[in-house]
């Protein structure tokens, strides 16, 4: 019998490429079930953490793995439809999808990775993003409330 790891290491979802200053982040909606499937990487309810320094751009590839319709964006805060970044965003992706965006971590504060989906993010589908005035690229997890 096998053991279900309800929180993969966030590890594997972010990659950091130093000499073109550009952090590659990977979020798969609905990676499993942990929060009934409304979760990024695994991880939903702010639980991961992913730490980049202002000026550095970011990639984010968003795969749908789910059974409900998902997107990736970058947020000011709770209930915010609104990018916090311009281009920091995806379209509603249908169910085994996948689409990329790219931008310019621009200003330091703390963001969320949220899904747009009206009712996801009440469903605590959303993860921490931080932008920092210096060091290097991190991914974090913590458990959740």
């Amino acid at each position: 019998m096998g053991v279900f790891l309800a929180h993969p290491p966030p590890g594997q979802f972010l990659h950091v490429d130093a000499k073109q200053r550009t952090a590659i982040v990977t979020l798969i909606a609905g990676y499993n079930g942990e929060n009934n499937g409304f979760n990024f990487d695994g991880y939903g309810r702010g639980e991961l953490t992913v730490t980049v320094p202002r000026g550095w751009r970011v990639r984010v590839t968003c795969t749908n793995r789910g059974a409900l319709t998902h997107s990736c964006a970058v947020v000011p805060g709770p209930m915010t439809v609104t990018p916090s970044f311009r281009g920091a965003a995806t379209p509603i992706l249908p169910p085994g999808s996948t689409t990329k965006f790219s931008f310019v971590a621009s200003r330091v504060g703390s963001y969320r990775f949220a899904c747009l989906v009206p009712g996801h993010e009440e469903a605590r589908m959303w993860d921490v993003f931080e932008v920092t005035r210096g060091g290097k690229p991190a991914i974090t997890a913590r458990p959740g409330p």
